[in-house]
């Protein structure tokens, strides 16, 4: 018993740890937002090299998280592991988290004329249909912050769960430009008779979209769910067959058998953005034989991807003292010239 409570009280204060750390590493900021005429707070973590004194300064990807209260403590570190040297899945990016007021009304995409079972003259989801708004407040408020404080690329992704994974399919369909990349999680594709499927299907006809767009959807098998499971199977089930016979939107769907509505965002926003930047890693060994190649797979990537990524100055650094520390001397030499081209004031 005396080993168990000593157990207990080991976890808690390792827990305890983990968030005071996180909470000292975010910018929790509060904006008026005329669209939506209220208050919002948003929540702002940095990658480690934003305040380096050892590099230049540099711009930075833009991650946009919803029920930023329920993911941002496992995001943030997600994405610093994931963009660890020497092999970074992905580049540093900035997480913008945005806190919810009213989660129904901002994430739907219409009113909602569902009578509820129990009193016919209660109508659910009563105050529902204001995703537009919120994609407005998003676009032209919550961005235009974020690039007037913060150094940022002009690149960002928007990833969303339940209600969230339908806000966030309903923005690629209705403003595909507002973001490079989408992650919806078990996204709520049943609202509304399926109204987000139909204008994906007629968004697609319609020649709306660009290969340079990307959809990762992860479904949950929410086999402990019965009672409304179904609903939510034939929304994604639908929303598959529409994509399944297009190549207008890179996309990938991703079934968890063993993941619940609840659980599936943590996987599914890891492997997400796996995906999404799939091909951003690189061998450091075989540039030692080949350092060129570090610019050939970087042209490819940003080919890909739509928008030129570089190598970052950090990277480059590791790569170099790698070379120095293996005596690959003609390698380093090319990697400090490559550096210098890049980053002229670095060296």
């Amino acid at each position: 018993m005396i080993k168990i409570f000593k157990k207990i009280i080991v976890f808690c204060f390792c827990m305890l740890c983990v968030l005071v750390f996180s909470q000292q590493n975010v910018d929790k900021k509060k904006i008026f937002s005329k669209v939506l005429n209220e208050e919002r707070e948003i929540w702002i973590s940095v990658p480690k090299s934003y305040h380096s004194s050892d590099i230049s300064k540099a711009k930075y990807p833009v991650i946009y998280l919803l029920d930023a209260e329920i993911n941002f403590d496992y995001v943030e570190p997600m994405l610093k592991y994931l963009a660890r040297n020497p092999y970074p899945d992905m580049p540093e990016c900035i997480l913008v988290g945005i806190t919810n007021t009213d989660r129904t009304r901002d994430m739907t995409p219409s009113k909602s004329s569902t009578k509820s079972p129990v009193n016919p003259t209660e109508i659910l989801f009563e105050n529902s249909g204001g995703a537009e708004n919120f994609a407005a407040f998003i676009q032209t408020e919550l961005k235009s912050f974020i690039q007037n404080n913060y150094r940022t690329e002009n690149y960002s992704i928007l990833l969303g769960h339940s209600f969230g994974g339908l806000f966030t399919i309903n923005t690629l369909v209705e403003h595909p430009d507002y973001f490079n990349a989408y992650i919806a999680n078990d996204p709520s594709l049943w609202w509304d008779k399926q109204i987000v499927n139909e204008k994906m299907r007629k968004a697609l006809k319609d020649g709306k979209f660009s290969k340079a767009k990307f959809l990762y959807l992860s479904e949950a098998d929410n086999k402990d769910n019965k009672s409304w499971n179904s609903d939510m199977i034939d929304g994604i089930q639908n929303f598959k067959t529409i994509l399944s016979s297009q190549d207008k939107i890179n996309y990938k769907h991703q079934f968890y058998e063993d993941e619940m509505h609840g659980t599936v965002s943590y996987p599914g926003n890891y492997n997400g953005l796996r995906f999404i930047f799939k091909g951003y890693r690189t061998d450091i060994k075989k540039l030692s034989k080949n350092p060129q190649l570090l610019e050939t797979e970087y042209k490819a990537f940003s080919e890909k991807m739509g928008y030129q990524f570089l190598p970052s100055e950090e990277y480059l650094n590791f790569i170099i003292n790698f070379m120095d520390k293996n005596k690959f001397e003609e390698s380093k030499l090319y990697f400090e010239k490559f550096k210098l081209k890049i980053y002229q004031n670095s060296l």
